[in-house]
């Protein structure tokens, strides 16, 4: 009896370890994608710049989450072009996966359309086509 009881243990034992173990696993995976999606990024200097007014309230709209963002892409919309307004689109796209994945693959496939393959947000749009597809 005491054989079959250690025997209990120590399967118990494996069967904890491998649960906390698949569950680092899944909080590993869930806080990384969002950091390997933001490398992706197009470097800065690759695109077009924004008025100083327009770069600062764009600052504050990515802080304010994806509703100001769909705020601000409402109201400046006519001020932004590619690849530019891609790249920001993509942005909005990142902050509204979590709330509306379907509207951020909206949004993502509508980029991809129109972006050229020799466009500075071609690599970004390759590192996220593997969120949307």
């Amino acid at each position: 009896m005491s054989k079959l009881i250690g025997v209990l243990i120590i399967v118990a034992g494996f069967w904890g370890f491998f649960q906390i173990l698949r569950l680092y696993n899944k909080t590993k995976l869930e806080s990384e994608g969002p950091q390997k999606v933001q490398q992706v990024a197009a470097p800065a200097d690759a695109l077009p710049a924004l008025s100083p007014a327009l770069e600062a309230s764009l600052a504050q709209a990515k802080a304010g989450g994806a509703d100001a963002m769909k705020d601000w892409l409402a109201a400046n919309q006519p001020y932004l072009r590619d690849p530019r307004k891609a790249a920001i689109e993509l942005d909005y796209a990142r902050l509204l996966v979590r709330s509306d994945p379907a509207g951020a693959k909206r949004i993502y496939q509508a980029v991809k359309a129109r972006t050229p393959a020799d466009s500075p947000v071609a690599d970004q749009l390759k590192g996220l086509g593997r969120l949307f597809e």
